[in-house]
Order: structure tokens, then sequence, then C-alpha cells
């Protein structure tokens, strides 16, 4: 389930004194460039498919460590292969990569779905602590230390050039993968974490639990009725509250909560707490029952990404 690692081994990790002339000699594209200020040298290229930076403070190692090894990153590295791409890396350039800081990991999983991987998006609503931002053909949610990303697999890989798997032919394929972009340490209440902890099972039926948990954290929208409701309408207030339902499904629920967000950009309201408690209002009101039901999409990703962790150790 790994995809993008960013490594660093730092020269006390090294150990050997010659390593900036002989290992620039096995990268590809191998660049080298003088710092004048200073009197250093950086020499940059690519091992496996990942980017490669060295100097004297140490070598950093960047990319997607599935696409290194399996040389396409459509299909799933388990913990076993993480383990051997380590140890392949650390075969090529005779260096101990299982001692690299890790800086960065990205843990996916893409999953053949019902429908376009878009539709998907109307029910992943708000969550908390992270900015939702939409894309044409993807979904983030980001903060100062995490990335949550949906997004079609197939037009991202057309996009790239990359030859498709013919198994995935006139199928839609949803990607759902959870960037950790800074303090991992922190983030994993660890002193340091190293590359060979990746495949450390604990550490990584940790991550899958992360990883699921949150998913879980996302509001997921409910589907809103497509008429009103008569049986349901005994009050003006009732009817009231249906015809804003209907608006709101016209408009789309993030778009109207958005709309809240722009008004208190504009300070709109006299009191603060008034943009918060009317987007508590309209979340309620989308998840009234007799008015709007589950959404068939969300119970089909709810069941995938729960079914990862039977099979990932």
């Amino acid at each position: 389930m790994y995809d993008t690692l960013n490594l660093w081994l730092p020269n006390d990790a090294i150990k050997e004194s010659g390593y900036l002339q002989r290992v620039p000699t096995l990268l590809t594209n191998a660049k080298e460039t003088y710092k004048q200020d200073t009197g250093e040298i950086y020499f940059n290229g690519s091992i496996l498919g990942m980017s490669a930076s060295i100097s004297n403070a140490g070598i950093s190692l960047k990319g997607s460590i599935c696409k290194s090894y399996l040389n396409d990153n459509f299909k799933t590295l388990t913990r076993q292969d993480t383990q051997r791409a380590i140890e392949q890396l650390e075969d090529i350039l005779n260096l101990p990569i299982k001692e690299a800081d890790v800086k960065r990991i990205d843990f996916a999983q893409s999953f053949t779905v019902s429908q376009n991987p878009q539709n998907f998006f109307t029910f992943l609503g708000e969550c908390n602590h992270y900015k939702r931002l939409t894309q044409p053909k993807s979904l983030y949610y980001q903060n100062g230390m995490r990335t949550k990303l949906f997004y079609n697999k197939i037009a991202e890989g057309k996009a790239k050039g990359d030859v498709l798997p013919p198994i995935w032919a006139n199928k839609h394929i949803l990607r759902y993968e959870l960037r950790f972009t800074s303090r991992l340490p922190y983030q994993f209440d660890k002193a340091q974490i190293q590359a060979q902890n990746l495949y450390n099972e604990v550490f990584y039926m940790d991550l899958v639990d992360r990883w699921i948990r949150e998913y879980e954290t996302i509001n997921k929208n409910n589907s809103i009725l497509d008429q009103m409701n008569i049986k349901q309408i005994e009050t003006p207030k009732d009817f009231i509250y249906q015809m804003a339902l209907l608006q709101i499904k016209e408009v789309g629920i993030q778009k109207t909560l958005e709309s809240i967000e722009q008004l208190k950009a504009q300070n709109q309201f006299k009191h603060k707490e008034y943009y918060s408690r009317l987007k508590a209002d309209i979340k309620k009101l989308c998840k009234t029952e007799v008015l709007t039901e589950g959404s068939d999409l969300i119970a089909e990703l709810d069941k995938k990404v729960k079914q990862v962790k039977e099979y990932c150790r």
C-alpha cells in the first residue's frame, strides 16, 4: 500500500568517506551542481525511478517505492514487497538505506467501483481539522501534517502517459490515499522513523488502521430525495424545510456549505457563532431520515475500505 516515500540518509549513517564520488556514478541522468557561496558540490539524478540528491550532508531519495520496485504504481505493494524494495536499493547503492529517516509516507489503495470516481465525491463531505478542496477529477483534504486524497486513478494514469493494466479496461478505478507529509515522529509518537520500520508488521498494521480511521472521520453526505414527501408535511415549517432541502440538492451540499464560508469571509453576520450554527443546522437537515437516505456509493466504498485490513498483512 506504500506509494511515495521521502527518505533521508544522513552522512553519519553512511560511514563511507568516498560515497560522494562513488554513488553519483550509479545514478541515471546525474547532474553535478557547484554552490559557489559554500564551495559544496551536489549531485542530482535518479535510481530505480526515484529521484536522488547527494551532498556532503547525506543522501535524499524521493518517489514511488511501488513504481521503483514493481515498475508501476497500479499494483499494490505489500509489506513484504516493501522490504524487498528497500533491500534492492541497498544492494544497488551499497548503503544502509534501511536506516534512512522517513520524511514522507503516502499510503494508498485503488478500488474497482461501480461508477465514475467523481460521482463519489458528492457524498464525501467535510472533515474536522481538514480543508476540503475539490478538483475536476480529485478531492483533497489537507492540514499542516496530512493530506487525504480521492481521485480517478485511470484518468491520472492517462494524463501521465502510463500504460494502464489490461485488467482495468472499461472499469472505474477510485484511489484513496493518505499522505503523512511532515513531523512524522510526532504523528506516530516515535523518536525516529526509519525505512526498516515500514515493513515492521506492528508499524504497518498501525498505518492500515490510521488509513481506515482517517476515512471514517470524513462526514458522509446523505442522498436527498428527488421530490417532496407530502406525507411528512404537517406544519408550515415542514414545508419550508423540504423546500430548503430541494434547493440544497440542486446547488449541492458542499457548495451550500462553502457559501457560508463566503459569508464568513465577508463578515456578513453580526455574531461569529452564527456561521457554525448555520452549518450545523444544514448538516442536520441533510441527515433527516424521512427526507434523505444513505448513499449506495458510500456503502460500497465503506465496505471496500474496511475489507483492506483482511488481506494486507
